[in-house]
């Protein structure tokens, strides 16, 4: 968990912040890029977690068939 949360951090400073300042005009295009990014990895994660706590796959057809 640590090592992904200093990928995080090298990401949003080295790379977001690197790009931003070489192009301030995409700041909107990056912003809009990591709110929809968010929205749906929560979107998976609650699908996943539903289907879990069902006792269910989260796959549309189970492995195998």
């Amino acid at each position: 968990m640590e090592a992904d949360a200093v990928h995080e951090q090298v990401v949003r400073i080295d790379v977001v912040g690197d790009l931003i300042a070489r192009e301030p005009h995409l700041d909107h295009d990056i912003v809009f890029g990591m709110r929809a990014h968010a929205f749906l990895e929560n979107r998976l994660a609650d699908c996943l977690m539903q289907a879990w706590q069902a006792g269910q796959t989260s796959l549309l057809r189970p492995l195998g068939e």
